[in-house]
């Protein structure tokens, strides 16, 4: 990951003021989130957010999970501090840390938590580092905790690709107010857009199923959009 748009200032807020509201059913998606979490796991002190931006999947996990602290890294100043705005209200329950995915997760945080969440985040890293991750996420839960995550995916083919562009310029140019041929010719040159590495959802599931989590599923998918995880086994 290393370099990203992200660590632009300009970038950081765009996205969490404008861009991330365009997103196609993302209230679905956080509830379909907390759901799955509160399903496998009934109770839970130590959250994780990586890629946390400005900390909405933490602040999510943490209205469930009363009992709880999270965790909350990003490898973009900017990012962390518009989580710190954002996390006001949870003063006592967070920290952020500033780290870069690609990096051993090992390095930052122990083992034993009990639910790790990503959103939007790990698709920037290549797909090796992607399977690192996976591995190291997997060693740092507990048994019984689960990952899940919110995340941008590949389409299977460049129609559909399309499709979504097509989807989420429309919603932007609704939020928005400008005309659609301004609204698509920024989306289509915005400075982040380099920073997608994207993978199929199906190959994803594949590489945590190999690791050994357990119920691995897709729980939602919209076109390029998905929330998948599993869970680690209790023996």
């Amino acid at each position: 990951m290393s370099v990203t748009a992200f660590q632009r200032a300009d970038v950081a807020r765009e996205f969490v003021d404008k861009r991330r509201s365009a997103i196609p059913f993302a209230q679905e998606q956080l509830s379909i989130m907390a759901r799955v979490a509160r399903h496998y796991v009934g109770h839970a002190e130590r959250v994780v957010d990586l890629g946390c931006g400005d900390g909405l999947l933490a602040r999510v996990i943490l209205n469930k999970y009363p009992e709880a602290s999270a965790v909350l890294v990003d490898h973009s100043t900017p990012m962390l501090a518009l989580a710190e705005e954002s996390m006001a209200a949870y003063s006592g329950r967070y920290r952020t840390l500033e780290f870069d995915l690609s990096d051993p997760l090992s390095q930052l945080i122990e083992g034993d938590v009990d639910i790790v969440v990503s959103g939007y985040a790990i698709h920037h890293l290549p797909d090796t580092l992607k399977q690192n991750l996976y591995r190291e996420i997997y060693a740092l839960l507990r048994p019984g905790g689960i990952f899940i995550n919110v995340e941008h995916v590949a389409s299977a083919t460049q129609r559909q690709e399309d499709l979504f562009d097509d989807v989420l310029i429309d919603n932007l140019v609704n939020s928005s107010g400008r005309g659609r041929d301004e609204v698509a010719a920024s989306y289509h040159n915005r400075p982040d857009k380099g920073d997608n590495i994207l993978a199929p959802v199906g190959d994803q599931l594949t590489w945590l199923q190999d690791i050994g989590f357990e119920n691995v599923d897709c729980h939602f998918k919209f076109l390029e959009l998905a929330v998948f995880g599993g869970t680690k086994p209790e023996n």
